[in-house]
């Protein structure tokens, strides 16, 4: 099992004297964030699974379910965004090689379709 470095993004609240244990969020989560617990009697939550769809919380007869967003996630700032530091701790924790300057996940503007069009037209205008 590898270390997994990043929080999960939303954690899920639930209300313990609410809750009924009646499964609903459990066939109702597509993710499988819900699981019983036989050994304790109770339903628990693997937060890494949660994506913040809010179908359990709206099946919930007892209205015990609460997603809320993560406070201890990446902070984004002027340097890296949530994204990029992201995907280096996942490319990190599967112990893979950090390429630079190959590509990148997201999607980047392009600033120019052929560097050397400028460049050429000012040599021409130069011979002319």
């Amino acid at each position: 099992m590898s270390a997994e470095y990043i929080y999960p993004e939303f954690e899920v609240q639930r209300n313990e004297r609410r809750c009924t244990n009646c499964r609903a969020c459990i066939s109702q989560c597509a993710n499988g964030v819900h699981y019983f617990d036989e050994k304790r009697k109770i339903v628990l939550s693997d937060e890494t699974k949660c994506v913040n769809c809010q179908r359990c919380v709206c099946f919930c007869p007892e209205k015990a379910l609460k997603i809320v967003k993560n406070p201890n996630t990446f902070r984004e700032n002027a340097n890296w965004h949530n994204d990029t530091v992201k995907e280096i701790f996942k490319q990190a924790g599967s112990g893979g090689v950090l390429l630079s300057s190959m590509g990148a996940a997201g999607k980047l503007p392009v600033y120019w379709e052929n560097p050397w069009r400028p460049a050429c037209s000012w040599a021409k205008s130069r011979r002319a």
